[in-house]
C-alpha cells in the first residue's frame, strides 16, 4: 500500500490536475501546527474522475482515494476510502461542490475508526475578482472564520489566511498557507 501511495504522489501530477497546500495553524497559546496537503484529480470520463489527497501533520497523516462524479459543470459529488497513520482502520470521506458563477460551496467529511475521528470542512467562497476571494469557513479542529484568498497568477498560487475561532477546543486560532497548482 505504502509503494501504491508513493507512486500515485510521484505520477499523479502528470497525468492530472493537483495542488499542494502547505499551511500552519497558529493558536492564542502559541503552538504552531504545520500541515501539508496534497490533491489530484484525473478525469476517467467526461463526468467520472480518480482522486487522490493526501495529508502530513507532526503526528498524524492520512491517505485516500476515491472517485468524484460531475453531472454538470456546477455540481461534483465524490466518495474516498484510505488509510490513516496510526489504526488498522480504513478512513472514509465524502464531497459535495456546488457553484454558480463567482460564488461556490463545498463540503468535506471524514470518518475514521473510534467515535470522536471525524473531520468537516465546510468554505462558501466568493470570487471578488481574478485576485481576490472571500469565503467563510468551518473547519473542525481549526475554527469557524473568514478566510481571505489572493491569487498569485504568475506563479499559480493562493496565498490565504483564515482567523477562526475553534468552538472544540475553546481556543482563537490563525491559518495561514499558500496552495500551489501543480
Amino acid at each position: 500500500m505504502k509503494k501504491l501511495l508513493s507512486l500515485l504522489l510521484i505520477t499523479l501530477p502528470f497525468a492530472a490536475q493537483a495542488q499542494l497546500e502547505v499551511y500552519a495553524r497558529y493558536t492564542a497559546s502559541g503552538t504552531v501546527e504545520p500541515n501539508i496537503n496534497y490533491y489530484g484529480s484525473k478525469k476517467i470520463t467526461e463526468k467520472i474522475s480518480l482522486t487522490f489527497f493526501g495529508l502530513v501533520e507532526q503526528k498524524w497523516g492520512q491517505a485516500l482515494i476515491g472517485a468524484t462524479y460531475s453531472p454538470s459543470k456546477s455540481f461534483s459529488i465524490g466518495a474516498s476510502t484510505g488509510i490513516e497513520h496510526g489504526t488498522h482502520s480504513p478512513r472514509y470521506a465524502t464531497s459535495i461542490w456546488t457553484g454558480n458563477g463567482k460564488t461556490s460551496l463545498f463540503i468535506w467529511g471524514e470518518r475514521g475508526g473510534g467515535k470522536d475521528n471525524y473531520l468537516y470542512k465546510v468554505n462558501l467562497f466568493h470570487k471578488y475578482s481574478q485576485l481576490f476571494t472571500l469565503g467563510l469557513t468551518a473547519w473542525r479542529f481549526h475554527g469557524l472564520g473568514p478566510n481571505f484568498r489572493f491569487y498569485l497568477p504568475r506563479i499559480s498560487s493562493t496565498i490565504w489566511s483564515m482567523p477562526a475561532y475553534d468552538f472544540g477546543s475553546n481556543e482563537s486560532r490563525l491559518m495561514i498557507g499558500v496552495s500551489v497548482k501543480m
